[in-house]
């Protein structure tokens, strides 16, 4: 016999199959580790309804111009003529001008007489200091329309029209789908999500946290579409039914096309040369002193290998705080010249699949400089600078559930009311968001590797 009472031979034993029990930690674990950028957004509420596919928004024109000194017919005297280039008809008789010619420190002078050219207007200007204090013009020097002065009796001065700028940005339609047999469906597996030893579970975690990487690719670095849903002849198109496809731009878009886009002179170096940098583009700007910093792990550790050598003097760490609300994470924050930068750091950009340096080098580079204040309209009201926009779910029923943003809905013999004959259950996830971004001059990508 192959045993004894009292003994075992294991190699006997363990050839009937199953009969060993099996060690199973039942846990299933995340090595993915996808996190979006569309979860941070929701917890600062930065979610806004949308009534149309298109949506836009207007800025206001800069009420003083800069204009650069292309020609000089007289210089050195009193009353000095030279021409600038300018887009517009800005500048007007009884304009306070001041000069970046070195000789002209602490002078001002006054146009007299304009005449415009394309693209160009000729001044005539009058040194306020009189015959004793001449007036200077060079090639490329910029002058400022500073203020006005007029004369006792004077006339009116010229009218001028201040115009506005529209932004728009588009709605784009997310789905994801999961479909399980009626076998699948009931038979149990060897590990657990939430208790539910059933693989129904585990895929409707895994479809809708790729919808929502989906989505946090899209308003990060997705582009814009030429294509729109009226467009009766559309480029982009479904190749069954004909119809248009839109694209929303994300904040990649939004801020190289829009905002300022700079880069570190030495890719790989960051230093109080860049930190004077970015500071400079956004005075340049008229910019908030206040930022959050969207970064990927790249590109912060340089900055923070910077960080590091200041000491605890430049560098806190600090719960992060948007408009006004204290959120239930820490962030470092760095002080510097009256700014005040948060670094958050957000996952996705670091994701091998998606923005890794051989894919998306602009991008997994970069940090991206967002005002941490809401932006002002002229009429007193405030808007968050960067909020999601989305447009309420088109279904109805009662086979699904939504939470205003995103529809999920289910369909088939197996659902809870049943749709076909098929044995089979298959759930629909759907949503149509698009970002926006307000004020986008005071944004900045700045590149550091």
């Amino acid at each position: 016999m192959a045993v004894t009472q009292g003994s075992m031979i294991k190699s006997i034993v363990s050839a009937v199959e199953f009969l060993d029990q099996r060690d199973i930690d039942p846990n299933l674990y995340d090595q993915s580790n996808d996190r979006a950028f569309t979860d941070i957004m929701k917890v600062v509420n930065r979610y806004k309804p949308c009534t149309m596919y298109q949506y836009h928004n207007f800025v206001n024109q800069d009420v003083y111009e800069l204009g650069t000194v292309s020609a000089v017919t007289t210089t050195g005297l009193a009353q000095i003529q030279f021409t600038i280039n300018t887009a517009s008809t800005f500048p007007r008789v009884g304009d306070v001008i001041m000069s970046s010619n070195s000789n002209n420190v602490g002078k001002q002078a006054r146009v007299q007489a304009v005449t415009f050219g394309s693209g160009t207007a000729t001044l005539t200007v009058r040194s306020v200091g009189g015959n004793a204090v001449p007036f200077y013009a060079t090639v490329s020097d910029v002058i400022t329309f500073s203020s006005n002065a007029f004369a006792e009796k004077s006339s009116a001065p010229t009218n001028r029209r201040y115009s506005v700028t529209k932004y728009y940005n588009l709605i784009q339609i997310f789905r994801e789908v999961d479909e399980i047999s009626d076998v699948q469906k009931v038979a149990k597996i060897e590990f657990n999500v939430g208790g539910d030893y059933h693989i129904l579970p585990y895929q409707i975690i895994q479809k809708y946290t790729k919808l929502k990487g989906d989505i946090s690719v899209q308003m990060l670095a997705g582009e814009q579409s030429s294509t729109l849903f009226s467009d009766s002849n559309p480029f982009m198109a479904d190749p069954t039914t004909g119809l248009p496809i839109q694209f929303t731009g994300g904040l990649d878009w939004y801020v190289t096309n829009y905002g300022i886009s700079d880069s570190a002179a030495s890719l790989g170096t960051f230093d109080f040369t860049e930190v004077d940098e970015i500071i400079d583009n956004f005075i340049a700007n008229k910019a908030p002193k206040e930022f959050m910093v969207i970064c990927g792990s790249r590109s912060y550790r340089i900055v923070s290998q910077f960080l590091k050598n200041l000491g605890s003097s430049g560098v806190t760490s600090v719960r992060l705080n948007i408009d006004g609300r204290t959120l239930d994470f820490e962030v470092e924050q760095f002080k510097y010249g009256g700014y005040t930068f948060d670094f958050v750091y957000v996952p996705i950009f670091d994701h091998p699949q998606l923005f890794s340096s051989s894919i998306r080098a602009d991008v997994n580079g970069s940090m991206y400089l967002i005002p941490k204040d809401q932006v002002d309209t002229v009429d007193n009201g405030r808007q968050p600078r960067m909020q999601i926009r989305y447009t309420p779910s088109p279904f109805m029923g009662s086979n699904g559930f939504s939470d205003g943003i995103t529809k999920e809905w289910r369909v088939g013999g197996l659902a809870e009311t049943p749709t076909s004959g098929d044995a089979v259950l298959t759930t629909n996830w759907y949503t149509a968001q698009g970002l926006e971004c307000l004020a986008v001059k005071h944004f900045q990508k700045y590149r550091v590797v």
